[in-house]
This record gives structure tokens, sequence and C-alpha cells, in this order.
């Protein structure tokens, strides 16, 4: 009789909250539980995070094959943060036809999603990617599984100046276009410094991707500024790759850092229509370093085992001119349809142009070949010399003046306001490959390589970087040594002095442990670089039974939360009031209490 009361009393005081007919239960402290799977369902939980200041989101498993979602769920994490989980990878099966998540976030706002099953239906919408984020500096999504057909064009993608960390995620299927497109704020995004060693990028760390259509593209890639580190991974049958200025939309992507990859190209399907690939990675602008990554190739594959440089804009490429007037000297400048901070005022798409004609033919009647391009400032668009940073004056134009035009509109080896910054490799190796093509005496070294006029070792991009512990006792501009003992690349100045450059970001990310990302690394300007962050990073290593996160618990109430203690919700101190005070009436009422 006693516990047929108490469990009244108990459900007559669970907190609910109602979203129209839906409704959302409390989970333990700060915790929403969404009453299904169902997309409605999951984004009244959302909401109702949000309207409370944050904290946990459950999504319980479903009780069929999976719950097929319409339209993404929008997470507003722009000012209180989020920890949105199903109960694993490996349960809560979600089909999304028109995306999964579309995330917004901010500065010192952290935001994770973790813990499911996505798959891919039939596009009923808009199918560009399955989480989307923007605005954030400190996401994390990670312990996720995709199951893709390849209806959506990518996985994950990033928008804005957003920062943060994907890990241990397992992508299979056959190929989307791309794993991650990581996009910044386009060309502003390169008026910023150089920080290869900081927490400034989309991290990419501990995931295994794996498609059974070979697609030789760029699984992880870039554009519009966007800044990446892909380190840790295991990858079969995909590329490492960005986009550049050529794509025509918009900037080039800014940097790359890769290392540490397990990359292996075989045939293990018949849906392959070719046993060729023609590269390691490709790249067609910004800056970046290749190392110890590791290629293992099938004894059947024709491989060209280089990590190729790319100018699309170069009249005899065989990728074309997607967009842009060919990069061979012409004195170009800026149609007048952008503003001088490069927002569109008419027509879709930045233009450049040597005559007016050339922008009335592509924009239309009224527009002008307006804009040139500050001295050394080269992202400052400028008509005349007050336009520019004091002492530079609106003399420039898009690319060099050179006979192949040199160095083209953010082409490969250049980055801050079009500053000279060279790509760098060591310690690449690669195996394997059929007949003529086959690497000789495995290990074989892995170099970049180009067929661009443009570009030239030893200026552009240098191959082989020296390692070891002690830098050598001279060097010249732009050389570089890579000290193993401290993880720090350093380059050589102008003054013929080394300098440190790079210094590698804590591995694991601070985010896996639960810490804030610091700042870390160094600022790639010559300067010595700062701290290596301030977060902790865990080894995500505890008994978590199917919990494929490894967390250990930290559960309050049996949902499968599992966060950080945080004080108690007024809802939760309520509930246990009402509880107290009831059993101590029960028991009032019986003999001997």
């Amino acid at each position: 009789m006693i516990r047929r009361q108490l469990t009244g009393v108990i459900a007559a005081a669970s907190i609910t909250v109602t979203r129209g007919a839906l409704a959302v239960s409390n989970c333990g402290t700060d915790c929403y539980q969404a009453d299904s799977c169902q997309g409605a369902e999951v984004q009244a939980a959302v909401t109702a995070a949000v309207a409370a200041s944050g904290g946990r989101v459950k999504i319980p498993d479903p009780s069929g094959a999976s719950c097929d979602w319409s339209q993404p769920i929008q997470v507003d994490a722009s000012k209180v943060p989020l920890e949105i989980s199903g109960q694993s990878a490996d349960t809560t099966h979600i089909r999304a036809s028109a995306g999964a998540f579309a995330v917004k976030g901010a500065p010192g706002v952290q935001i994770s999603l973790s813990d499911l099953k996505l798959s891919d239906a039939t596009c009923t919408g808009n199918c560009d990617s399955l989480i989307s984020v923007a605005g954030a500096d400190s996401f994390r999504f990670h312990h996720l599984r995709f199951d893709t057909t390849g209806v959506f064009t990518r996985l994950f993608r990033s928008y804005g100046k957003t920062f943060g960390l994907i890990d241990h995620v397992v992508a299979r299927g056959s190929t989307p276009s791309e794993f991650l497109t990581a996009d910044d704020e386009n060309f502003a995004a390169w008026k910023r410094p150089l920080a290869l060693g900081s927490a400034e990028a989309v991290y990419v760390e501990d995931c295994d991707v794996a498609f059974t259509d070979q697609w030789e593209g760029r699984p992880f890639d870039g554009e519009n500024g966007g800044r990446m580190v892909v380190r840790h991974n295991k990858v079969k049958n995909q590329m490492l790759g960005s986009h550049g200025l050529d794509s025509g939309f918009g900037a080039s992507i800014f940097s790359v850092v890769a290392y540490a990859n397990a990359f292996v190209l075989d045939d293990d399907t018949p849906a392959w229509s070719s046993k060729t690939w023609g590269r390691l990675t490709h790249f067609r602008g910004g800056t970046g370093l290749m190392y110890d990554n590791t290629w293992t190739v099938g004894p059947d594959i024709w491989i060209g085992a280089s990590m190729d440089l790319a100018i699309y804009r170069q009249p005899g490429d065989a990728g074309g001119n997607e967009h842009w007037q060919a990069c061979n000297g012409t004195k170009y400048r800026m149609c007048s349809n952008i503003g001088k901070d490069w927002s569109l005022t008419q027509g879709n798409y930045p233009f450049n142009c040597a005559t007016d004609q050339d922008c009335v033919d592509k924009i239309g009647a009224g527009t002008t070949c307006k804009w040139k391009f500050c001295s050394k400032s080269k992202l400052e668009l400028c008509t005349a010399d007050g336009d520019c940073p004091s002492g530079e004056t609106c003399t420039a134009y898009m690319d060099g003046s050179g006979a192949d035009g040199y160095p083209c509109y953010m082409q490969i080896g250049f980055a801050t306001q079009m500053e000279r910054a060279p790509w760098y490799e060591w310690g690449n190796t690669w195996t394997g490959g059929e007949g003529g093509s086959a690497c000789a005496s495995p290990p074989c070294d892995a170099d970049f390589g180009e067929d661009a006029p443009q570009l030239e070792a030893g200026r552009d991009y240098y191959d082989d970087v020296p390692q070891g512990t002690a830098l050598p006792s001279s060097c010249k501009a732009f050389d570089a040594y890579f000290d193993t003992s401290k993880k720090t690349l350093y380059r050589c100045d102008a003054a013929g002095s080394w300098q440190s450059f790079y210094v590698e970001y804590p591995y694991p990310h601070p985010l896996q442990g639960g810490g804030a990302a610091g700042a870390g690394g160094s600022g790639g300007s010559g300067a010595a670089g700062g701290g290596a962050g301030t977060g902790t990073g865990g080894s995500n290593a505890g008994a978590g039974g199917t919990n494929p996160s490894g967390d250990s618990g930290g559960d309050d109430s049996g949902c499968g939360c599992a966060s950080p203690r945080t004080k108690p919700s007024a809802h939760w101190l309520l509930l246990t009031a009402l509880v107290f005070f009831s059993v101590r009436r029960l028991r009032a009422g019986l003999p001997g209490a």
C-alpha cells in the first residue's frame, strides 16, 4: 500500500515540460528527455533545454528499426550550453531525408552531440549535409555512426568562424562527396593570422571512415577560408583535399594540417569502376602541413603516388578554369558588384575583370571594373590610397604581373593577406601498387607533386623537411626543421634565424576530456609559439558498457545522462521535497512509526 501511494506521489510530482501536445520528461539534473526519438519530440526537448538555460537532452531508442526525420533539428546553442545524446551509436537510429541537425553556436558556449546512428533517406529537401554547425568555437560531435547511401553531399559542414572537434565517428556505406567540408568567413578569413597549432580549426581525430564506392575526391574538404586539422584517423578509399579560389563562389581554403593518418586504397568491392588512383591528396590553395601519414595501396591498384598541389586557374590545367579568368599575368581588378568588405551587392559571385565590359558581360549593365588591391594587404579592396592601411598604396592587382601571373590569387603557398606561406611535408610514406606504379622498396617516400608553372619546390612547397633534435647552425628564409622531441616545426626568418612556427596542439584534443579548447600552438607568423592549450585531454577509455563513448555513467535517474555534476534544478529540488514530506506523512499513520 505504501509503495503504491509513494509511486502515485512521485508520478504526480514528476516535472513534465509541455510543448503543445508534446511532453518532455525530466531525466535528472538539467536533463530533458524526449518522449520518443521522433523529430518533433526531439525538437521539443531541445527547445525546453534552451528555455531552461541549457543542459542535457536525451534521445531514446526507436521502438522499431529507426525514427525517420523529415527536417533537421534546429539547435540554438548560441547562449546556453547543450549536450545532446542518444543511448548509443548502435541503437539510437535516425534516418534523415533533409538533414539531421543544424547547430547554431557562439564563442565560449559548448555544444556536444553524441551516441547516435545516422543514415540518409530519400532526399526530400536540402541534402547538403547531415550535420551543420555555425558560429561555435568549442563544439564536439563524437561517438556517432553514419551509414550512408550517398544521398547527402556531406556528413558534416561548418560555416563561418567555427572551431571544434569531430572524434570517434565511424562512417560506412557508399560515399557521399565529403565527410567534412570546413568553411569559414569566406574572404574575411584570409585577413586573420595564420595559427596552425592552435584551437582555431575544425579538428577531426580518431575517426574511422571507409566507403565501398571508390571516389577519388575529397572526403575531408574545405573552402571559403576554412581551417582544418585531420589527425590519427583511418580512411579507406577516400582522399584528403580542398577547394581553391577556382571553385568560383568564394575564397580558397586557408589552411590544412594532416598527420598520423592511415590511408588505405584497395579494391574490395565490385562497385569500383576504376582501379587507378592518380594521386594521394589534392589541394588547390592556401597553406598547410602534411607529415607522418601512411598510404597502403592494394596490389591491383595503379597509383600516382604524389600529394598533388594544383592551380586550376592556370590555362593548361586539366581541371579548367571553373569560374575566374585565367591566371596568366593579366592585370585583373574586381567588379563593382561587391562592397569594400567583399559583400555581394549584385549578382551571385565576385568576378575579376580587366575592363568594364567584362563586368557588364558577366553581371549586367551598370557594373564597372572598380576595385584594385592594396600594395601589401591584398585582401583589402581599394579605389584610392586612403582605402589602404597606413604606408600602403592602392596599386596592386589580383594576380602577380609575371608572364604566368605568379602568385595567382589565393594559390598554394600563400595565407594571411596573400603573404607567402609555403606548404611543408615530412615523414609521409606509402606501400603497394600494381606493376610499374608499385612501391619498389617499401616504405616509399611520398612527396608533393604538381604540374602548374606557378608552383615551385623550395618556394611554394618544401619536400622532406629535416627532422631531429638539434637545429642546424644556419638557414635561409623559409627553410624548416621539425624537432621530434618538442613536436615543433621551426622556420627560418628573413634574417637567417630559426623561429618556432608550429607546435602540435594537444592530442587528444582537450574537448575529448571535457575541457575547453585552449589557445595552444603558434601564430604561424614567425614568432615563438604560445602555450599548449588549457584543457586536459582525456583518453575517454572508461568502462562504459554498451555506451561507445566509454563514459562511466554519472546518471541521476537511469536515463543514461552523463555529464559533469551541476547544481540541482529547481524542478528536481521540488520533486525531492514533495517525495520526502509525502513519505513522512505516510509513515506518520503507521503503528510504531
